[in-house]
């Protein structure tokens, strides 16, 4: 959603879009000026997440860059439905083409089953400091809601081309082919096709549209990573009745600061705004 001009150079037609994940160094190469199709969002997305880059504010359009009023920070749409949750909710995801198309449930007694590894969204991997035992870290707010996090590792900066990841940690019988639930998980359906992206990890998308879709960890095959960029969530893109987004931590860091400081910056000052502002409401 963040756009992204060549420094010092006119913006003008004509030139080609680049996924800035893909440079081999980002800082100084690129500067972060707008947030483009807030208003798509519903709750403003990602875009609170980024509300500065070098001090300076990003600036927010609702639409395309420099059509109609910019958009406050923590802006959030005057449709947005106030919800009720409900057990028997099903949360609807799909891609751009349609080929992927799951739903999942919401947490449950059956959401605890299991034991996992701290990630790094939470424990840094590379602390010296001793883990604690394996645990159910994946459900939050009193187990109503799933763990949410923004990943930055090598890894998913380079599969999908982008600076970030935004990823829902959803125990993998919590998710379903059809919207009744009746359809159970499978790694193969509809159009989704998967590769190995590490001796530990297999990564899966739309054979068709390209959309990220899971990142699957062998080390916990029942749980499973979903883009939270493919939930349907009425009340917007955050998907915040479903998902309790970790606010404290930038995940892998240490691999994003090196190559793209000012942007890792910018991403952490905006996740400690959003987690205060969240705690005070």
């Amino acid at each position: 959603m963040a756009r992204t001009l060549e420094e010092n150079a006119p913006d003008s037609d004509g030139k080609w879009s680049v996924a800035t994940g893909t440079f081999e160094q980002a800082e100084g190469v690129f500067q972060i000026r707008d947030h483009e199709f807030i208003a798509d969002t519903i709750d403003g997305g990602f875009s609170d997440f980024l509300l500065t880059f070098k001090d300076k504010p990003v600036e927010r359009w609702p639409g395309h860059y420099g059509e109609g009023e910019q958009l406050p920070p923590h802006w959030r749409s005057a449709s947005q439905p106030k919800l009720t949750p409900s057990p028997s909710d099903r949360l609807h995801a799909h891609c751009k083409c349609g080929g992927i198309n799951l739903w999942i449930a919401r947490p449950s007694e059956r959401s605890t089953m299991g034991r996992a590894a701290w990630p790094d969204v939470i424990i840094p991997f590379n602390s010296d400091e001793p883990h604690p035992p394996q645990g159910i870290w994946w459900l939050r707010d009193d187990h109503k809601k799933y763990l949410a996090g923004v990943c930055a590792c090598n890894s998913c900066r380079l599969a999908v081309g982008m600076e970030w990841v935004e990823w829902a940690f959803v125990p993998t019988v919590d998710i379903s082919l059809d919207a009744e639930g009746k359809v159970p998980f499978s790694r193969e359906f509809g159009t989704l096709k998967h590769y190995r992206s590490s001796d530990v990890a297999t990564r899966h998308f739309c054979d068709t549209c390209g959309a990220t879709v899971f990142w699957d960890g062998d080390e916990r095959p029942q749980l499973i990573d979903v883009a939270v960029g493919l939930l349907n969530a009425p009340e917007g893109a955050r998907a915040e009745s479903w998902l309790d987004w970790r606010s404290e931590r930038l995940s892998y860091r240490e691999d994003a600061a090196p190559r793209a400081e000012s942007v890792t910056l910018g991403v952490e000052a905006g996740l400690k705004e959003y987690g205060k502002r969240k705690q005070g409401s």
